[in-house]
Order: C-alpha cells, then structure tokens, then sequence
C-alpha cells in the first residue's frame, strides 16, 4: 500500500510540474494551428476570410498538376539532399566515433560549429561562392576550364549543395552517436575470425548503426521538406519549392487559406515520416 501511495503521489507530483508546460503548449501551438486549420476550409477575397464552408482549397491542390509537380520537385529535392548528407556524414561519423579522446571534441566543435552560424549568413556565403563572379566560376574561368561561369545559383544544384552542407551536421551526428554505441569488441572478433574491413563494416557496424542512419535520414528529409531560407535564397524564382509557395501564397498573394492548406498537408506528410520512422526502429530492434 505505501508503495502504491508513493507511485500515485510521484504522479500527481509530475503532472503538477507539468501543467504549466502543456498549457502553455496547448495555448501557443495547438490552439492556433486549430485556428489556421479552420481558416483553411475558406476562401479568401482581396486578403478576407469568405464565411463558406468549402473544401476548394484541397481540392485545388491534390488535384492539380502545378501542385503535383511542386510537391514531386520538394520530395524529389529532399531525397538528394538526403542521400547527399548520408553519403558525406557517414565517413564524419565514423572519424567522430573512432578518434582518440584527445581529438574527439575538436572534431566535434568543427562539425557543429557552423550550426552557430545564423542559417540565412551561410546560406549568403554560399550564394557567394556559387554566383557567376564567385569562387567557384572564378577558379574555374581563370584557370581555363571554362570559357564562360557556370549557372550554380538560383538552380536546383545550388540548392542541394547549400541545402547539404546546412543539414550535413545532424546526419553526421546522428550516425555517429550509433557507432559510439558499438561494443567494439565485436569489430575485434571479427577481425579475428578473418573478416575482410569491408565484410566487418557490411556485417558488423553498419548493421549496428541503422538506428542512426534511419534517424538522420527522417531529421535531414523532414527539414528539407520544410526549409524556406535555402531554397528562397539559392533557388530564387528559378525554381518550385512546397515552403517558398506557401510563403508566396500568404505574404504576396494573401491567399492565406490555400497557404495553410499546404502548410497542413506539409505538417501531415512529416508525420507519416516520423510514423515510418518509429516503424522501422522497432522493427530493426525486434530483429536485432
């Protein structure tokens, strides 16, 4: 009985602690996205919220191709930047996870540090170096391999390019906080049973760290589909991007009610994500 009383008292006592938090939640998160969410099933006239009740919004954009080709070129963008991320993260991860203590933290401080540097300055940094008078255009133009600068900016490549080395610090981590979490005596004992290096890496550790392979790729794809400051600025009007038609649609076109309709189906996707997300791991855990 006193065991149950001090369970039921901890209880009361947690969910005390935490009434302020959720209400606070509630009142700036889930009330407001209500709100938008109701906006959504109106119309909107010169900037005004019409009274109907109408599903035209949602209708207008699951059932066009301008839009099916906008969420295509999103996903399609995200994917690459994704697959770019995991293919560069991975060997960071491996050199995080594998260096000696007295390296560990510096390595740490130089991959994280970029994450301290406001996200719209790096993003001008890499308008900088991708422009037609750029680095990148001037090494290349002045040392005779072209006649005439590239197109980088305002292009889908420039975009993935930015775009990857913004995301690249949450996959590397991701990665490599799973591969610190593997009994290095396993990589030993396959070493000793004659395993080649890379038989060791495709049966021991990267089995061992998909947990983090799966968990950077959802983190890197969903804040890709939802990035704004990359595509707006390397992608300008160039390109169709999901986060850059939403602004459109709310601060030029005033269209607020469409711009919250795929602001929702955005939010819903990166939910389906993170479902899949929880699926696979426990999965992966059961079969592990």
């Amino acid at each position: 009985m006193a065991a149950i009383r001090t369970t039921t008292g901890l209880r009361w006592s947690a969910a005390i602690l935490l009434a302020p938090s959720l209400l606070l939640v509630v009142a700036l998160l889930f009330i407001p996205v209500l709100q938008l969410t109701e906006a959504s099933f109106h119309v909107s006239s010169y900037g005004a919220l019409q009274p109907e009740f109408t599903v035209q919004n949602y209708k207008e954009v699951m059932g066009s191709a301008q839009y099916a080709y906008l969420f295509g070129a999103t996903f399609l963008a995200a994917a690459v930047v994704t697959l770019a991320c995991l293919v560069l993260g991975y060997p960071l991860a491996a050199q995080l996870a594998y260096a000696s203590p007295r390296w560990r933290g510096v390595l740490y401080f130089l991959l994280t540090a970029p994450l301290l540097v406001n996200t719209v300055v790096r993003t001008y940094g890499w308008l900088l170096i991708l422009g037609r008078q750029g680095v990148v255009n001037s090494i290349l133009v002045n040392g005779g391999f072209l006649s005439s600068p590239l197109v980088l900016s305002g292009t889908y490549l420039g975009m993935i390019i930015g775009a990857t080395q913004v995301f690249l610090p949450f996959m590397a981590l991701s990665i490599a906080t799973s591969l610190e979490g593997i009994d290095r005596r396993l990589i030993e004992s396959s070493d000793v049973m004659g395993a080649s290096p890379a038989r060791t890496f495709l049966r021991v550790v990267l089995p061992l760290s998909m947990p983090g392979v799966i968990s950077g790729c959802v983190l890197v794809f969903s804040l890709m589909l939802g990035a704004f400051v990359t595509p707006l600025i390397l992608g300008g009007s160039a390109i169709r991007y999901l986060s850059v038609a939403v602004y459109t649609d709310a601060l030029v076109l005033f269209n607020l009610p469409r711009a919250v309709a795929l602001a929702l189906i955005l939010l819903l996707c990166v939910i389906v994500i993170d479902a899949v997300q929880r699926v696979l791991l426990r999965r992966y855990a059961r079969f592990s």
